[in-house]
């Protein structure tokens, strides 16, 4: 219990100036660390880390530091370290023993990282926790007699022994997964996982105890079982309702029965409290709600915190996001957390309160009962390095986490995903949902293999057979296409069709073929052509996929319909074509454009056609190349063995196969290798570390080897799921809304207006690599200045976005 010594100051209210004492902070970060970390099997243990998380502060400097804060002086944040001193002192009570070791190693590696990523070795062998324990020496026998005088050794002591006994579990839990397979993933790679995991609950903890007292709010009571059910309950019972409704609003289909099977097949599945599964069904089946409605059914008969909706692109999302809240009847449920969330205009009070209020729930993702973000945020949670990425960890389990069109994840994340997924579905107790028409062989890697997922459909080829609608052609010749060759055989499509959907590689490519076309067809009148590439903002983006879904609707016109683009419309963008040609690239994609062609059934059979382009530059698409040349050999392996893959290159037989083949030769590159240092990868920043090893060995002989030694911080710095070097975010003056919202950013004067002046402009801008072209005229940020790039008047065409043919000077917008 404690005694009546003297109290130091862990924060004071900017409202009122009241004191909050260290000691009320980390008991109340210790009850909230271990309510979250009690699913986790963590309680004690991040017990231990929330009490002794911020012992650092019971010092005069930082009493000194804190009150200069209030009073308005200027202090340099983080000049006053805070967060070693609770390090040591529950490292020091760690015995010889491994499981002692280790749990000490845990918890002083969150405590230290719960203002940002520690390593536990750097990448040079330093050893980081032996460093900073030498720059605190000073202040640290202060603090630890205050820590001790205020709670006792005896309570130290037993904290400190019943945290061990988590971590005891941990490693046997850890052990008899490794007993499954050791292909599974490394018991290195565990550990991190679960020091990553504390280390969220740590800082989750520290926030939302900080954000309470500043608000005068009560620590927030979890949902108990029984409450979660009966909410659950209530939005499956409006979904079920609104499923009902459904067959009124729409014109019958055949197709009908099919998708009703599938949505049936969904609810009465039952995988238990945690899992993988697949759910794999044709484009156009029903994928998205029928996911949803077992999602429901498990998290009402599981009592789950929340369900996830992870999507890999915004339009899908946001797409989906909308029949998510239409189904369970309650929008206020769904938080969409993606870049595309805009608030209303203006700068009223409500308005600034909802978007305050959006931010808050995007920080944690604990209060939101459904999540629908993109697979970006997701990844970045479980592997990036930045705390606002890292604190939504702790929400992912005891939930259902419906992972859509997972095919299009990065080849380079493969791997560290699969391991994630067995970390949550294992230790989580999370129930975790791979969705797609395409679905990568990620159970039959060489090694971090996820576990075999169960399949929700037991009769995937029924529904294969049922929803073909297209016929894949293989057009290609030895020479392959010239661009204005390929333009021809676009234009032939319309011969015999309404409307053609032709697909390229390059955003070069897709210009220049509708430039050949438009000026073929200049003097026709019976032709509209559309142009789609991520050269063009989404504003622009949104516009012509408004009038192309128009310009296919209206049959009674007589226009034929070309549209072409690069690969942004393969998933998620709801139209349908008689005929879609395809560049040649990995056979998944070329599925997923055939999920645009006679979707509505326009024909008896559409035409997927693929040609091979010989001028088509691919070198900076990643692993193109080994996809294109994995489906080159299955087509011609389908053509000459045609009865080995019944229902040809759409069957399960043939994507399993591209897959084996795409895969054989490329699974080094699933590892997230590092571009500094090519004999290494992600996986050995989070596992052994032997970069680290070997330098720690030569610089401390003498010195025993820690238990961890990951390099976190290093690891979460690398990390991102988008190549994002080299790449420039470039406004567009599209239209009138976009000028004044540049307007309104010009004008804003606080933090809060510039960031909902930035979010308000993502409509209107375009992601450009950083060339020559961009860095003639750019102009250099410091780290205290954010900036965009605004593109000047006439290097914008209204058809095919920025053109960057034409020099260019470039306006630098400093905010």
């Amino acid at each position: 219990m404690p005694t009546n010594s003297k109290r130091f100051i862990a924060h004071i209210r900017a409202a009122d100036k009241q004191e909050q004492y260290v000691d009320e902070h980390n008991d109340h970060a210790a009850e909230l660390a271990a309510a979250v970390a009690q699913g986790y099997g963590l309680a004690n243990i991040a017990k231990l880390a929330g009490r002794h998380h911020d012992d650092g502060k019971n010092t005069p400097e930082f009493t000194a530091y804190i009150r200069a804060a209030a009073e308005g002086k200027k202090v340099v944040r983080g000049s006053v370290i805070h967060s070693t001193h609770g390090a040591i002192l529950v490292n020091e009570l760690a015995s010889s023993k491994l499981s002692s070791r280790l749990t000490a190693e845990m918890v002083r590696t969150a405590i230290m990282s719960h203002h940002g990523l520690r390593d536990c070795l750097s990448l040079d062998g330093d050893a980081v926790f032996a460093e900073a324990a030498e720059k605190v020496a000073g202040s640290y026998e202060s603090v630890k007699k205050e820590v001790y005088r205020h709670y006792g050794e005896d309570s130290i002591n037993q904290e400190f022994v019943e945290a061990c006994r988590d971590t005891r579990s941990i490693v046997a839990s850890i052990q008899a997964l490794q007993k499954k397979s050791k292909s599974l993933g490394s018991i290195q790679f565990y550990l991190a996982m679960f020091t990553r995991l504390l280390t969220s609950i740590v800082i989750d903890a520290d926030r939302t105890d900080t954000a309470c007292f500043e608000d005068k709010r009560a620590l927030p009571r979890p949902k108990a079982p029984d409450e979660r059910r009966a909410m659950w309950e209530m939005y499956l019972a409006h979904y079920e309702k609104e499923l009902e409704e459904l067959p009124k609003g729409k014109k019958p289909s055949s197709l009908d029965p099919y998708r009703g099977e599938i949505s049936k097949a969904c609810a009465e599945f039952d995988g238990g409290e945690a899992g993988i599964f697949r759910l794999v069904v044709p484009c156009g089946a029903g994928k998205t709600l029928a996911a949803l409605r077992y999602a429901l059914h498990t998290a009402w008969h599981y009592g789950k915190e929340r369900i996830f909706y992870i999507a890999p692109f915004n339009s899908i999302l946001e797409q989906n996001a909308g029949e998510i809240s239409r189904f369970i009847g309650d929008p206020a449920a769904v938080l969409e957390h993606h870049s595309n969330i805009i608030f209303n205009d203006g700068e009223s009070k409500d308005n600034i309160e909802e978007e305050k209020r959006y931010q808050l729930l995007t920080e944690n993702w604990a209060q939101s009962p459904v999540v629908a973000t993109t697979a970006v945020q997701f990844l970045n949670t479980l592997f990036a390095g930045k705390t606002s990425n890292l604190r939504r960890m702790q929400a992912l389990g005891n939930s259902v986490i419906i992972l859509d069109e997972i095919q299009a994840l990065p080849l380079k994340v493969l791997k560290p995903f699969d391991g994630a997924m067995n970390f949550l579905a294992t230790f989580c107790k999370t129930s975790v949902v791979l969705c797609s028409a395409t679905q990568p062989l990620l159970d039959k890697m060489d090694n971090y293999r996820i576990l075999p997922p169960k399949s929700i459909i037991v009769d995937e080829e029924k529904y294969s057979e049922a929803f073909r609608r297209v016929q894949i052609v293989e057009c290609m010749t030895e020479r392959g296409y010239s661009r204005e060759e390929a333009a021809d055989f676009i234009v032939g499509q319309l011969y015999e069709s309404r409307s053609v959907l032709a697909i390229v590689n390059t955003k070069r490519g897709a210009r220049e073929i509708f430039k050949h076309i438009r000026n073929r067809l200049a003097d026709e009148t019976l032709y509209r052509i559309f142009h789609l590439s991520t050269n063009m903002c989404p504003a622009h983006r949104s516009r012509v996929l408004g009038q192309l879904r128009a310009g296919l609707e209206d049959k009674e016109s007589g226009e034929k319909i070309i549209c072409i683009s690069t690969s942004l419309i393969e998933a998620g963008v709801d139209v349908s074509f008689e005929r879609v040609v395809r560049s040649l690239t990995g056979l998944d994609n070329i599925v997923q454009a055939a999920g645009r062609c006679n979707r509505n059934y326009e024909t008896s059979c559409g035409i997927v056609s693929i040609i091979n382009l010989r001028d088509e530059q691919t070198g900076r698409l990643g692993y193109l190349k080994v996809a294109r040349q994995a489906t080159q050999e299955l087509l011609y392996s389908i053509k000459t063995s045609p009865g080995c893959y019944p229902g040809g290159a759409l069957s399960k037989a043939a994507m399993n196969e591209y897959y084996a083949r795409y895969f054989y030769s490329l699974f080094a590159e699933m590892a997230y290798p590092l571009k500094f240092d090519p004999e290494h990868n992600l996986l050995h920043l989070l596992t052994n570390n032997p970069s680290g090893k070997k330098g720690f060995e030569e610089k401390y002989p003498q010195e025993q080897l820690p238990e961890l030694k990951q390099a976190f911080k290093e690891a979460g710095e690398v990390f991102s799921v988008i190549e994002d070097d080299g790449k420039a975010d470039v406004f567009i003056d599209y239209d009138d809304e976009a000028g004044n919202r540049l307007k309104k950013l010009k004008a804003a004067t606080t933090l809060q207006e510039k960031r909902s002046a930035l979010r308000q402009l993502q409509p209107y801008m375009v992601q450009l690599r950083e060339n020559d072209w961009i860095q003639r005229q750019r102009l250099a940020l410091t780290s205290e200045d954010a900036g965009i790039l605004v593109l000047p008047p006439g290097y914008y065409d209204r058809e095919y976005g920025v053109d960057e043919t034409l020099d260019i000077k470039m306006e630098t917008l400093i905010i």
